[in-house]
């Protein structure tokens, strides 16, 4: 089969691609990141992978993609709180428009789109964004959405940052210890993405919730930490729906 993969070089994207290559199947890494691509080439050299220089918010240049391709999956997205927040029309080209592009793009196809636990009932940039780019899949009845928590150890992500600040004896910077996060290995990812589902909105079940404070003892155990507050639009407990937060899973 030829799977494309929106957002390949991201952390899910080439976990993605290394998984399918290894099934015998042919990917192709659709994302704007030159650089990226190169590295990511470099490192794979393997014929089943090609590298297609794109946006999401170009449907022509998606629909080229697209042709001939038997699986899309769309991981691409503008989602760093730090950027999204002073970039508000951008996110809405790219996690909206996007997805309605490749939506559009791969009429007939299989489509899996990612979204997160931040599209439920959202109080941010980026949930609210994820939320719409959700409605906009959803009304496909054949395109599959997975909502998932934090992946652990991707790039930007609170294990990234607390082993950075760790590396250079610096306190760990903790927003609220008691607030809680469902987390995923990004193996664990892909292996609900490359099952076999019905289309519509899915998530795991029993995935594990943990507190900030957690996350900081697992990545630097007695380390000293500062405590810096919930930032604009963050949560205090994240949830997939509203019998499933990651507080609800710990009472």
């Amino acid at each position: 089969m030829i799977y494309l993969i929106t957002g390949g070089t991201g952390t899910l994207g080439s976990a993605l691609t290394k998984r399918l290559i290894s099934e015998g199947h042919e990917v192709r890494v659709y994302s704007r990141d030159e650089y990226k691509q190169s590295e990511m080439a470099r490192h794979l050299n393997n014929p089943k992978v090609s590298y297609w220089l794109g946006d999401v918010r170009d449907l022509e240049r998606l629909r080229e993609a697209c042709e001939g391709v038997d699986v899309i999956i769309h991981t691409a997205a503008m989602k760093r709180m730090d950027t999204v927040s002073h970039n508000t029309f951008t996110v809405a080209e790219v996690n909206i428009k996007g997805t309605y592009n490749v939506i559009q793009a791969g009429k007939g196809k299989k489509i899996i789109v990612v979204s997160t636990d931040k599209a439920f009932k959202p109080a941010c940039v980026y949930g609210a964004s994820k939320m719409i780019a959700e409605s906009i899949a959803l009304s496909d009845p054949t395109v599959i959405v997975w909502r998932f928590g934090n992946f652990i150890g991707s790039r930007g992500s609170v294990w990234e940052i607390f082993k950075e600040q760790k590396n250079k004896g610096e306190p760990l910077t903790i927003t609220n210890p008691n607030a809680t996060r469902f987390v995923i290995s990004v193996e664990e990812v892909c292996n609900h993405i490359l099952s076999d589902v019905e289309p519509g909105l899915h998530y795991p079940g029993n995935l594990k919730a943990m507190t900030v404070k957690e996350i900081a003892d697992e990545v630097a155990p007695m380390h000293k930490y500062i405590i810096t507050g919930l930032r604009e639009g963050e949560k205090m407990h994240e949830a997939f729906n509203d019998n499933y937060s990651s507080k609800y899973e710990r009472d």
